[in-house]
């Protein structure tokens, strides 16, 4: 081979994805595209097809693919029997000033990775503002960028369980050192409110009495997932699963808990809303939501065809020779990828892979966290600053705002997430090593 090929081969597989999607073409074609050229220039001709279908039907793939159609149905499920209208109907009250309400009631949504849920939100951060003069691009901007806080870590989140299978983390060590991004981002946004009516800031009364038990009350379906996915996992990893093998073993341990818990989840919510036998139906019926497990399936393709050519290990071989600063790839890479994109499933699919490689094939064997921080914080950015993200484009459309004003807007936040994010990794590599 040539002195410098995986890495010009693997990033014009990479820029391909990217600019097949920059161009409409759907998003799982345009990975699928690249992972066939990528086997074909990696010498993988022959086999590129077992390759392909051994990592759509392997264990893991069809188990994280099952989580994300499980996760969505139970949103879909929630959101057509009212559950989530009350939510939010309920936190306004809850949280008295105008200012609160608007940045709590889009995290609160966000807590479901609903696609272009700030849609769903967008009427109730208007509705926080009240009678408060305020542009369509700051309502839009504050929507926007805190229906986003938590897509660094929380469970639900497909880029998220993406993330913890690519990087063989449990749920508890990848929160660890993904949370403080998310309260980098919520800090950061404060930004949006600088300058921001006087009004906004007041105290209303307080809330009627009740109103935190129903809130809870409506709330329960998240807490339901949490609270089986917790104990399911105690259950599994107190069996002796020996006989499954390591891969067997891990894809247990890894989908099992959560699986039940979206299950459980599901299950309590259709009790909760009384939810007949057609509305269940509808939301198993949505299309979006096959749409996104086979964008998961084939991003499971890519990653395996890049493991099979073993590309990684010579990318890090070729960039140490010309001596390219990995935490400069680490960094750029998701970040491309996630403004192109507009999905985390999309920027830790398809850089994930080559980041995970790079570190490990650094001297010395360096903690992963740092690197997997740094990666994610910068992919998050990207797919935040994304025109094509959907959460961006129907936010500006109900607020009836061009783009560029909301640039402006979030800019400020997006600085500053990035100078923290990028100064936590510094701190995490000088603890971590």
């Amino acid at each position: 081979m040539l002195p410098m090929y995986a890495f010009p081969v693997t990033i014009g597989a990479f820029a391909l994805i990217l600019v097949l999607a920059r161009l409409r073409v759907p998003l799982a074609a345009a990975i699928l595209a690249g992972a066939v050229v990528l086997g074909l220039l990696m010498g993988a001709a022959g086999k590129l097809p077992c390759l392909m279908l051994t990592g759509a039907i392997r264990p893991a793939t069809l188990a994280l693919v099952t989580v994300q159609i499980l996760l969505l149905v139970l949103s879909r499920t929630m959101q057509l029997a009212g559950q989530l209208e009350r939510i939010v109907t309920l936190a306004r009250a809850f949280f008295r000033r105008p200012a609160v309400a608007m940045a709590a009631l889009p995290a609160l949504i966000g807590l479901l990775p609903m696609p272009g849920g700030a849609l769903f939100s967008a009427p109730m951060v208007r509705s926080a503002a009240g009678e408060v003069k305020v542009s369509g691009a700051f309502l839009s901007a504050v929507n926007y960028w805190y229906r986003h806080i938590w897509e660094h870590w929380w469970p639900l989140y497909p880029g998220v369980i993406l993330a913890m299978t690519l990087t063989d983390r449990s749920f508890g060590a990848f929160v660890a050192f993904q949370m403080p991004l998310g309260i980098f981002m919520a800090a950061a946004g404060l930004l949006i409110f600088r300058g921001s009516h006087s009004d906004l800031h007041a105290t209303a009364p307080p809330a009627p009495a009740g109103t935190k038990r129903r809130l809870l009350r409506e709330t329960s379906s998240i807490a339901v997932i949490l609270a089986v996915w917790a104990a399911a996992t105690a259950a599994v990893e107190a069996l002796d699963l020996s006989a499954l093998g390591e891969q067997g073993r891990m894809v247990l341990e890894k989908y099992l808990p959560v699986t039940l818990g979206l299950a459980v989840s599901l299950a309590w919510t259709v009790r909760l809303n009384r939810v007949g036998g057609r509305t269940l139906l509808r939301a198993f019926a949505d299309r979006s939501i096959y749409d996104l497990g086979l964008l998961v399936l084939t991003v499971m393709v890519f990653q395996h065809v890049l493991e099979s050519v073993n590309a990684t290990p010579q990318i890090a071989s070729e960039l140490a020779a010309i001596h390219l600063p990995v935490e400069a790839v680490v960094a750029a890479l998701p970040f491309v990828a996630g403004m192109v994109t507009g999905l985390a499933v999309g920027f830790v699919g398809t850089s994930f892979p080559i980041v995970l490689g790079l570190v490990a094939a650094l001297p010395g064997q360096p903690a992963l966290p740092p690197y997997v921080a740094l990666a994610y914080a910068f992919g998050h950015l990207g797919q935040m600053i994304s025109p094509i993200h959907l959460c961006y484009v129907v936010s500006n459309r109900y607020f009836e705002t061009p783009f560029a004003p909301v640039y402006r807007s979030i800019l400020g936040s997006a600085i500053v997430t990035a100078v923290l994010a990028v100064a936590y990794f510094a701190i995490l590599r000088l603890v971590m090593g």
